[in-house]
């Protein structure tokens, strides 16, 4: 069943029952904010890459769209709040829209997409709460592939 009316938030951290009982609304866009950190084997800075293989093969929320956060020029790594309300409309988010953002990691990349969200006029932004980690570790569905089930680039 899905609903047109935006799911309404209580609180800016949303329960993986919550996100469950809401998919499918229309007017909830789920966003796999994922960036993989790798340590350097000569004990240099660590190295961020997309998380887009892990949302590709390891799976995702159902019906997530990935971000890229890589990307600091344009879009939602951008730093302008014009930049990321330009991105945040390329993939269809509307301020009528409820926001639930997640990574595949510790959090920090969701929280890194929700503050430039809020920051860009985003007021129906949530973090999913433990993450996919915890969605996963609840048996909860995932989804391989690019939305339309491909894994090509």
């Amino acid at each position: 069943m899905t609903s047109t009316h935006a799911p309404f938030l209580v609180d800016p951290l949303v329960s993986t029952q919550w996100l469950a009982d809401h998919l499918g609304s229309e007017s909830l866009i789920v966003l796999d904010a994922s960036v993989v950190e790798l340590p350097a084997l000569d004990g240099g800075p660590v190295r961020l890459v997309s998380g887009y293989d892990l949302y590709l093969f390891d799976g995702h929320v159902p019906g997530a769209v990935f971000v890229e956060l890589l990307d600091t020029g344009r879009g939602l790594g951008a730093s302008s709040a014009d930049e990321v309300r330009r991105g945040a409309a390329a993939i269809g988010v509307t301020e009528q829209h409820t926001l639930v953002l997640y990574d595949q990691m510790d959090g920090r990349s969701a929280e890194r997409l929700r503050a430039a969200l809020t920051g860009a006029g985003y007021e129906r932004v949530a973090l999913l709460d433990g993450g996919l980690g915890r969605w996963r570790s609840e048996a909860r569905e995932l989804r391989f592939g690019r939305p339309d089930g491909s894994f090509g680039a």
